[in-house]
């Protein structure tokens, strides 16, 4: 026999010497006893087949044990066995909802009227494990100002039975950053954790905007089991906030060199529009003095430019001019503005030549009108200048008309006189150009030896003339004609220089064109003539990445000391565009022609580049050599390496060798450039659809902060002072509405809250309004019955017949009228109402035979003060007749 059935039978000899005799003759047939598995909330029921064996009649009182919180809804009430009778015991025991999960063990017992137990058994119930969470919203603010961190509070709960181990993380439907006070967290069955989430979301533009702070937990142990909830803040911008600044794209570069680099220490340059959609533009340059020699050609120059519709301003470093004739052709330092009205324009200048010796000076003005109903709509203009010092002091006085006689032509004329240290002079200039097809251009510019202008001693006569005779085939003529005057101009004799060409283009990739070229020098005992003529053929071809282009002409080069002679040119080259890598060589050299070239031979190869060396580094190289016949050598090479910083910024090491046959050594240069974008602020954007405006406290007077005030689109909260602003409204009309996060009492607003937005007016529109703690009007409508006829002239005796319900009021006042309806128990309430002097009506008809006591009556609202006011409906006095024959007078 094995230890169990030892063990069972011992445990049942025990039970039979507990139990008095009759007892054993009650038995219990044998059952499943496997675990019964239950969720939470269920009902558990289990049925049990018992005997009465004996031969008397027995009274079974159940006791069903169960732990706390469970319930035994069937199977606790007694019954009865008949002898040898046989009945089925059906026991239900309820399981809690929160019942955590596990095995519990119910035992059941059945004993006598007597309470001696007559039988036992139990059940066993496995509890399944349930997952469940809840998570909820249960504080958050109504709006919060873009930039500060608003604070949304929720509540997480275990609806389980078995504790949860979860994740929680949260996302801004507008991009904010989301801060948790609890990340990871262990919840016990049934328990809740409170904690709040922390959001910081800033927008951009002037509207409101609804920022979705969404949560979502996850149970670690069941990825099924999870909880999202949500909370919609409505973020504005701040409250008077100003209007955004301007900004002018600009670049500054700092540059690190030895003084003999001679390179500008710094630059910063820029240009835009001054503002917002405006015509406006700015423009400004700010570069340092290099020093005395720049071998980089940098040169020292401050100006800024402002170009409006209707005017031009100027000042710094620039070329001012009253009219061609006029100008010396030099780039001074100074101010300028010119204005233009329709037909009419004009403008006036002074400026200082600061690079020129002993820095002469000069101030020019000049005026413009179009006479738009004479033939060809000319424009006159005169103008005057003086200069003091200089190679060219002296007043300059001219006059010009500009006019289109037909259609798609311009003739320009202009005249100048001038007196100066040499007299008198005179100058002249004409320009006839036009045509579509075939267009042309002609001109002579001229000026006597005593005219104190750049023109002084010379004549320039040019003409060109092109044609496309399809849209790839294109002809072009010119023939250009030099004088200068000799020793006035600072040549040592009178030169003259004539240039012919004649061009034919294809497809703008082939050309041949031929050139003549002649210079005429007269001295007082010689003549130099020298002249060159000939052909040159240019092409270029493209193939993928490659293209290669070259040129290669041919001629005559004659002179008055030398035999004629033919030479040549030729010129080759290519370049190569690799991802972010280019490249490019070439080289060309010439023979015989010192006209055009300087020197009789020539040879120059070159070649530049640009390498990608990294994601932010590249090099670039831009280098050449050329040899002169003779021997003389001249090479030059540029290279630089950037390194791309953040946002924009680079930092690059630029390198410049050069070299002559006169120095073995060559010379060395470099320098260290620091470059960086940056936004210049010029001013307030001044966008259309700007709205300002003030919220105040009408009992204080002082500004109400912390106000949520709405416009058409936008929202802004008011600041200390209770200011707030608004930009970019669209045109129209709109209607202001305020609202607060919290108040004690509730609050009006007086004022006119119409704001009337015109999209073409740059100014702002202002409002004020006027905060109050809102009045109440309050009262009661009932109805009156007569209880007894007064006799003679005694009153009537009333009793009060109950509330009358739906009864129309209202509350007339001098902005608006509000209406109000009596309830069930004949009470109304008007809420909300701004301080001021209103008339309080019944709007509903009377009852026939009745009449409204008062009909209507004035009321005066004060704030935070309730007024009570209640109406009656009251029977009408009628006329009585006295049957007895007697007269009383009549009653109404």
């Amino acid at each position: 026999m094995t230890r169990l059935p030892v063990r069972s039978a011992l445990i049942t000899l025990v039970l039979a010497a507990a139990m008095p005799a009759a007892a054993q003759t009650v038995v219990m047939a044998a059952r499943d006893t496997a675990a019964i598995a239950a969720l939470p909330a269920a009902t558990v029921t289990t049925a049990m087949r018992i005997t009465n064996r004996s031969a008397d009649h027995i009274t079974i009182v159940p006791r069903i044990v169960v732990p706390a919180e469970w319930s035994v809804p069937m199977g606790a009430l007694p019954f009865a066995l008949g002898a040898g009778e046989s009945d089925s015991w059906i026991v239900g025991v309820r399981v809690p909802a929160r019942a955590p999960a596990g095995r519990y063990r119910i035992a059941i017992v059945a004993t006598d009227s007597a309470s001696h137990v007559i039988a036992r058994d139990s059940i066993t119930v496995e509890v399944s494990a349930v997952h469940g969470l809840d998570l909820a919203l249960t504080n958050r603010p109504t709006y919060a100002v873009s930039g500060n961190t608003y604070r949304a509070a929720f509540l997480l709960q275990n609806r389980g039975n078995v504790p949860a181990t979860v994740t929680v993380r949260g996302t801004s439907v507008l991009g904010g950053t989301v801060t948790l006070d609890v990340t990871h967290a262990t919840i016990a069955a049934g328990a809740s954790l409170p904690f709040a989430a922390n959001v910081a979301t800033r927008t951009k533009g002037q509207q409101a905007q609804d920022d979705v702070l969404e949560l979502f937990v996850a149970d670690k142990a069941d990825s099924a089991n999870t909880a999202v909830a949500s909370a919609n803040v409505t973020i504005v911008q701040e409250a008077n906030a100003s209007e955004p600044l301007h900004r002018v794209a600009s670049q500054l570069r700092l540059r690190a060199a030895d003084a003999s680099a001679g390179v500008s220490p710094f630059e910063f340059i820029g240009a835009g529009a001054l503002r917002d959609g405006s015509t406006e533009q700015l423009s400004y340059v700010l570069r340092g003095s290099p020093g005395a020699v720049s071998a980089f050609g940098d040169r020292d120059e401050y100006r800024a430019e402002l170009r409006g519709t209707n005017y031009t301003a100027r000042v710094g470093d620039g070329l001012y001019r009253a009219s061609s004739l006029s100008s010396n052709g030099q780039q001074g330092f100074g101010a300028g503005l010119d204005v233009r009205d329709g037909a009419l324009s004009a403008g006036a200048y002074a400026q200082r030549f600061r690079h020129e010796l002993d820095a002469p000076m000069e101030g020019g003005v000049h005026a413009s009108a179009r006479a738009a109903g004479l033939f060809g709509a000319p424009e006159f203009t005169v103008s005057g200048v003086s200069r003091s010092g200089g190679t060219y002091a002296g007043q300059v006085y001219g006059t010009g008309v500009t006019m289109a006689p037909v259609e798609n032509v311009s003739v320009e004329l202009e005249v100048a006189e001038s007196t100066g240290p040499l007299g008198n002079g005179g100058s002249a200039s004409a320009r006839v150009s036009g045509g579509d097809r075939v267009h042309y251009d002609l001109g002579h510019i001229g000026a006597d030896a005593r005219f104190s202008g750049p023109g002084r001693g010379s004549e320039h006569d040019y003409a060109t003339v092109s044609a496309r005779a399809s849209d790839d085939l294109r002809f072009s003529a010119s023939l250009g004609s030099h004088h200068s005057g000799g020793v006035v101009q600072g040549f040592l004799a009178p030169q003259s220089f004539v240039a012919t060409t004649v061009d034919m283009t294809y497809a703008s990739r082939f050309s041949l064109q031929y050139s003549s070229l002649t210079r005429t020098s007269n001295a007082e005992t010689a003549r130099f003539d020298e002249s060159q003529r000939g052909l040159l053929a240019r092409g270029e071809q493209t193939f993928g990445a490659l293209r290669v282009w070259g040129g290669a002409g041919t001629g005559v080069a004659t002179s008055s000391v030398a035999t004629a002679h033919q030479y040549h040119e030729l010129s080759l080259g290519a370049s190569a565009n690799i991802g972010m890598n280019a490249f490019s060589l070439y080289g060309e050299t010439s023979n015989g022609m010192a006209i055009s070239r300087g020197a009789n031979g020539l040879v120059t190869v070159g070649g530049d580049g640009r390498v990608q060396v990294g994601p932010s580094t590249s090099l670039t190289f831009n280098g050449f050599q050329t040899v002169v016949s003779g021997g003389d050598r001249y090479s030059q090479l540029d290279a630089g390496v950037s390194q791309l910083l953040p946002k924009g910024s680079t930092v690059s090491l630029r390198v410049r060798l050069t070299g002559n046959a006169y120095d073995a050594r060559g010379r060395q240069l470099a320098f260290v450039e620091y470059s960086m974008p940056l936004q210049m602020p010029v001013g307030r954007t001044r966008t259309a659809g700007r709205v300002r405006g003030r919220v105040v406290d009408q009992e204080t007077g002082h500004g109400v902060a912390g106000t949520l005030v709405r416009l058409g689109p936008q929202a802004a909260i008011t600041d200390d002072e209770g200011r707030v602003a608004f930009a970019g409204l669209p045109a129209g009309e709109y209607r202001l509405s305020l609202a607060q996060q919290a108040t004690q009492t509730a609050t009006v607003f007086t004022g006119d809250p119409t704001v009337r937005v015109d999209s073409a007016r740059r100014t702002a529109t202002n409002f004020a309004l006027s905060v109050e703690r809102a009045g109440i009007v309050t009262g009661s409508v009932r109805q009156m019955v007569l209880a007894r006829t007064g006799m003679d002239d005694a009153p009537d005796s009333l009793a009060d017949a109950g509330p009358l319900h739906d009864i129309t009021l209202a509350l007339v006042g001098v902005r608006a009228t509000i209406f109000a309806t009596t309830d069930g128990s004949g009470g109304y309430r008007f809420a909300e109402v701004p301080s001021g002097a209103y008339v309080l009506k019944i709007m509903s008809e009377a009852h026939s035979g009745t009449r409204w006591e008062p009909a209507e009556i004035e009321v005066s609202v004060k704030p935070a003060v309730t007024r009570q006011i209640a109406f009656r409906s009251v029977p009408r006095r009628r006329a009585v007749q006295m049957i007895s024959g007697e007269t009383n007078p009549a009653r109404k």
